[in-house]
């Protein structure tokens, strides 16, 4: 009797372990912060927001149209809903942004785009200024839910971050 009732508490005693076990990996794992995906980002309050964290000269800076996001990017104008983005009138800085709410289905489209551009962008910096071509080197290339971005820029990740 005395056996039993010891294995039984064993295996009672273990049970429990488990699951509290559980229960606090279910807590952490609700409690992290989650990456939450953009709905519908304000398009002008984010060119703003980007302007004063980047301290971009504007008149340096010419403003990205659809047509140049199909001429130069080679993005079909059916695959963006909206774009902002500037980029230098010369190339005396690589610094730029591009930002692209994508119709449905189109992401991976833009981001393949933005991904070629770069490797042209890349080509073009290389045995130009050194200083450019880290930043163009460390480009950052990705999506926010229906947002794709095309960023060169110290101040990439902050850019992202606003992507709200």
């Amino acid at each position: 009797m005395k056996k039993t009732n010891v294995i039984l508490g064993i295996v009672l005693a273990i049970f429990v372990i488990s699951a509290i076990t559980i229960l606090a990996i279910a807590i952490i794992n609700n409690t992290e912060e989650k990456e939450t995906v953009p709905v519908n980002v304000d398009f002008e309050a984010l060119s703003s927001n980007i302007e004063e964290i980047t301290n971009l000269d504007k008149t340096k800076m010419q403003q990205i149209t659809i047509e140049d996001l199909q001429n130069d990017f080679n993005i079909d104008p059916q695959w963006v809903k909206r774009a902002i983005g500037v980029r230098p009138y010369v190339n005396i800085s690589a610094s730029m942004y591009v930002i692209v709410e994508a119709t449905d289905g189109n992401i991976d489209n833009i981001i393949s785009a933005f991904k070629s551009y770069g490797d042209k962008y890349d080509d073009m910096w290389k045995d130009y200024l050194t200083e450019e071509y880290e930043l163009v080197k460390n480009r950052q290339i990705g999506s926010k839910g229906n947002y794709v971005y095309f960023i060169v820029s110290d101040y990439a990740n902050d850019i992202i971050d606003l992507i709200k």
